[in-house]
């Protein structure tokens, strides 16, 4: 039983989002807190990471064959290294689906809309006769509506309709989605360059990284200000902690990937 439990979360990769996830209770603090011990945040919070581990599952057994050939990728994926079967991986990966959007109608047609949106870019990023992954800028972009945008929608709808306090938090969503997926292809450089995935990192010099990322966190900043500035005062002191540690954790891992992995030029 243990063992499936680990594959399973080899699988869906778990471990690279979960923390990353409870933002969403964060985020339903900020826009509702009188809803935050609600089921419907519950429901919300693994609707989203059912949908988040669809894509990530999904991604590994379009990426099995190419994974095979690439040791330490081969060790993680447990289509490539036998674990599992392709056919599995296929049942896994849309039982996960199914079970996110499942949840997502429970809360109401909209969010379902959405989740379903969310869905098809996920689908569309790894199905090797598209693979957006493989795209210079349409990666960084399908990632940033993936596993932010849409995300952040389903959550904020799931308690309030539009209004204007969603742009501060987009501000803060689309900046540091698109930090996400810059993490993951530095990290994945040279593994990519192997298997001939021509994303927007492998076109991009160092020098026009930072210069992406150095924008992308002034935004991040304007919209923590504008929402600061806009929430109770009681808030203020989490929000602006909460946003100290993540800026310090997100720079070092950066740098870190920077000189390790991306070229001079």
């Amino acid at each position: 039983m243990l063992m499936h439990i680990q594959v399973l979360a080899r699988l869906t990769r778990i471990k690279a989002y979960l923390l990353t996830l409870f933002s969403i209770i964060a985020l339903i603090f900020l826009i509702s807190p009188q809803n935050l011990f609600s089921s419907r945040t519950v429901i919300v919070f693994l609707a989203n990471l059912f949908l988040t581990a669809f894509v990530y599952a999904f991604n590994d057994v379009e990426d099995a064959v190419d994974d095979y050939h690439i040791l330490e990728k081969r060790k993680r994926n447990p289509i490539a290294n036998g674990d599992l079967t392709k056919t599995q991986g296929y049942l896994i990966s849309f039982l996960l689906l199914l079970i996110g959007l499942f949840l997502l109608l429970i809360i109401g047609p909209l969010v379902f809309f959405f989740g379903l949106a969310l869905a098809l870019i996920g689908f569309f990023y790894s199905w090797k006769p598209v693979r957006f992954k493989s795209m210079p800028f349409v990666d960084l972009i399908a990632h940033v509506i993936c596993l932010g945008v849409l995300q952040f929608f389903i959550t904020y709808l799931t308690f309030r309709s539009f209004d204007l306090f969603l742009i501060p938090f987009l501000m803060i969503i689309i900046p540091f989605s698109l930090m996400i997926e810059i993490f993951f292809e530095l990290r994945d450089f040279n593994v990519d360059k192997k298997t001939n995935i021509r994303n927007t990192i492998q076109r991009f010099g160092r020098s026009n990284i930072k210069k992406l990322l150095i924008t992308s966190g002034a935004i991040t900043i304007a919209g923590l200000t504008i929402i600061f500035f806009t929430i109770p005062s009681e808030y203020k002191v989490v929000l602006f902690l909460g946003s100290i540690f993540l800026a310090i954790l997100t720079v070092s891992k950066v740098n870190k990937l920077l000189e390790s992995y991306c070229p001079q030029t």
